[in-house]
């Protein structure tokens, strides 16, 4: 046979990799390609084979035995090194070597413990590899394996494409890399992270691999691949630890849409991975410890409008602001959101983030408000989202961890509070790459302001910020970067970061649309807009209709019901592919992105001319986030800004 006829040349291998290779060429696979360890001797224990397709790249371990931690890992390294730098599609991409998935092939009956990290198959089941969700072009995929035989490291290249026919393992540029520039802009649009999975800028690649000697932050305008770094970071932390990882955030439905990605990249991690936001995290850690942990957000509403009904309606603060959700998030933000309990810790605060500052009669006063709403939440009793997250940090301190986490990623950290900042860290202390945390200060969204020191988060030297911008195409990223609010942009940790007008764009084309008018008529321009979308091919499963509030998020609910257009709620949205266009606020689509976006915009929003301080704050929240909303779009953005 052909197939053993081209086996034969790579010399001596074992009665099953015999069996299933042979069996691979034999039966041929379109875009899969094989290298097959030849005989000359490998400096260390590497892959018996590699299978690379349009599902990925799979070391092939032909044994009945796990390898032992040390083994593993050393296969695992020599894959990388193997697979390291390889400059496919285009040249602002390179392959990232940590996707390659280990596969341990077994006797068809055998009994085997579990292996961490380790793919199972056996000789008679193969071919379910095949079915791997794609993640490579066919020609992309073709390319990976002739540069690797070019190599010469002690593999030959068979190809399954052509399954009676050996390739040369000289033979490179087979398929032009000219050709593979545009298919990987369309897979980035399409469908985004099976191509991030397997695909990084070179600066973004670097930093999957770079050793921290504590706690590290990678900030970075919308769009530059943050999230998917910290998730590749996090995957290779995975394969080199056995121990607990945790993904949070302070949104609630993020850590379920990037559960998904990383089960592509670690899936044999899944099981001592947690993907929680912080409030369910503090909540089951308060209940193991038996301790209180039921969170009451409409008790805590009530109760602050009663404490400002009584003691801040009629006073200083009324006439500063009269709107009680300025003082609410004072209180939140700045004071219970760091652990303030002294009135003169107060005081002497710098209250970064709020314009100006209050003199210290509005303080005197905030602390009265804070006073009366603390004593009527303790008569009742209820624990609002700041005493959750402070119970779980005393009990912390109290009761450490008997095993600290091997890696702790935190996602948007922009919108943490400082206490939020303390207990991540608590979870990690300040081990060598064991806390990430990820942001964009430019996509800040809620009041107050800090400083990584101010958790006492210690980074110097391990800041790095990302620059290109790979999400929007370049009509997009035209108008968002036309929405910037302040000039200055934080890198978190006080310093200037990098404004989305000042980065790199990787994508042409795209549709950016401005709309302005009545009240009366934005509903029939949402729907004019969904059947223009549906011209463009983008599906109502990549398309979103965000709003700055629940009120407009309900209202466009209705419409939506009134046109049959079937829609999933943002809070429930776990990334999964469905036929129905995704709705909700812009606090429940940070950290996502979709193909097109429509953003209906109500000028009212935004105050006529805001003089006072707390006028300048809300303003520039406002401004956030409505820039937020734009920056979710891929390809395509209407902004219908709704006139007073």
């Amino acid at each position: 046979m052909q197939a053993e006829k081209a086996l034969a040349a790579v010399g001596p291998l074992s009665t099953r990799a015999r069996n299933v290779l042979s069996g691979m060429l034999a039966e041929g696979r379109r875009g899969w390609h094989l290298l097959v360890r030849d005989s000359q001797p490998l400096a260390s224990r590497g892959a018996d084979a590699f299978l690379i397709g349009t599902g990925g790249v799979f070391g092939l371990v032909f044994d009945d035995v796990v390898p032992e931690t040390p083994t593993a890992r050393g296969i695992e390294a020599h894959a990388e090194q193997l697979f390291a730098d390889l400059p496919v599609g285009n040249h602002r991409n390179v392959f990232v070597p940590e996707t390659i998935e280990l596969v341990l092939v077994v006797a068809p009956h055998g009994r085997l413990r579990a292996a961490d990290g380790l793919r199972r198959v056996t000789e008679l089941d193969y071919r379910s590899l095949f079915g791997s969700e794609a993640r490579l072009d066919r020609g992309v995929a073709g390319r990976i394996a002739e540069l690797v035989a070019a190599r010469r490291h002690g593999y030959t290249l068979l190809s399954l494409d052509r399954p009676q026919a050996q390739v040369d393992s000289g033979e490179v540029g087979l398929i032009g890399t000219e050709h593979l520039v545009e298919g990987d802009r369309v897979r980035a649009l399409a469908k985004p992270f099976p191509t991030w999975m397997t695909f990084l800028d070179p600066d973004q690649r670097a930093l999957v691999a770079k050793n921290y000697n504590g706690p590290a932050r990678i900030a970075g305008p919308a769009g530059s691949g943050k999230t998917v770094v910290a998730l590749h970071r996090m995957a290779r932390r995975a394969r080199r630890t056995t121990g607990k990882l945790l993904f949070t955030t302070f949104v609630r439905n993020l850590p379920r849409c990037q559960e998904q990605g990383f089960a592509q990249l670690a899936p044999g991690a899944m099981h001592r991975t947690e993907f929680k936001n912080l409030h369910s995290w503090a909540r089951e850690f308060l209940d193991q410890r038996g301790e209180p942990s039921e969170m009451k957000l409409v008790q805590a509403d009530n109760a602050f409008n009663l404490a400002w009904s009584r003691v801040g309606s009629r006073g200083l603060l009324a006439e500063i602001e009269p709107d009680n959700r300025y003082w609410r998030e004072e209180i939140d933000r700045l004071i219970k959101g760091r652990g303030i309990h002294d009135f003169d810790e107060y005081a002497g605060l710098d209250r970064r983030g709020r314009n100006g500052r209050l003199v210290r009669s509005a303080r005197n006063a905030v602390w009265d408000l804070l006073t009366e709403y603390e004593q009527i939440r303790r008569r009742r009793p209820f624990l609002d989202s700041n005493d959750l997250i402070a119970d779980a940090l005393i009990e912390l301190e109290k009761n450490p961890l008997e095993e600290l986490y091997d890696m702790v990623v935190v996602d948007e950290v922009q919108d943490m509070s400082v206490l939020g900042l303390r207990l991540v860290h608590a979870l990690t202390g300040d081990a060598p790459n064991a806390l990430l945390l990820v942001g964009d200060g430019q996509q800040k969204i809620y009041a107050g302001g800090w400083r990584l020191s101010d958790a006492g988060i210690p980074i110097v030297g391990r800041g790095e910020v990302l620059r290109v911008n790979y999400r929007n195409c370049e009509a997009v990223l035209a108008l968002a970067a036309s929405l910037e609010g302040k000039t200055r942009v934080d890198n978190l940790d006080g310093d200037a970061g990098t404004a989305l007008s000042r980065s790199g764009g990787a994508l042409p084309g795209g549709t950016a649309e401005r709309w302005s008018g009545s009240d009366s008529d934005v509903e029939e321009q949402v729907r004019i807009q969904l059947d223009r979308i549906t011209v463009q091919g983008i599906p109502l499963s990549a398309t979103a209709l965000l709003t700055l509030t629940n009120y407009d998020a309900d209202r466009f609910r209705a419409a939506l019901r009134r046109w049959q257009v079937p829609f999933r709620n943002l809070e429930d949205y776990t990334g999964a592919d469905e036929d129905m266009i995704k709705i909700g606020t812009v606090y429940r689509a940070k950290g996502l992105d979709f193909r097109a976006v429509l953003h209906p915009f109500f000028e009212k929003a935004l105050p006529a001319e805001p003089l006072t301080d707390a006028e300048r704050d809300r303003a520039e929240l406002v401004i956030n986030q409505r820039f937020v909303a734009v920056t979710r779009a891929r390809e395509y953005v209407w902004l219908g800004t709704v006139e007073r």
